[in-house]
């Protein structure tokens, strides 16, 4: 998103000085050039989803270690996205076996 809004005020940029090279110097004033921003709640969306969220992991074999683990908030929903998967791949496998004949 930021990248966008860049380029758009470099193009707006060079439009308006393009347009002010190519026309004759003006007799009297100048009017300003304009640049139009993108509201701020557009701006802080892309914000959220990067938003850093820690969690704490016990560790196996232990009643008191812990391991705190930071990602993102997309990260943390394709691990948990693909947790629930290998879950649900690894239940099915399961059941579907046969009794060992």
């Amino acid at each position: 998103m930021r990248t966008w809004f860049i380029a758009a005020q470099c193009l707006l940029l060079g439009t308006a000085t393009a347009v002010n090279a190519a026309d004759p110097a003006p007799a009297g004033p100048t009017a300003p050039v304009i640049i139009l921003a993108a509201p701020a709640a557009t701006l802080a969306a892309p914000v959220a989803s990067q938003e850093i969220i820690c969690r704490k992991e016990k560790e196996t074999g232990s009643l008191v270690k812990s391991k705190k683990t930071c990602h993102s908030r997309a990260q943390w929903a394709y691990i948990d996205d693909t947790n629930q998967s290998f879950s649900r791949d690894l239940a099915d496998q399961t059941r579907t076996k046969s009794g060992g004949n």
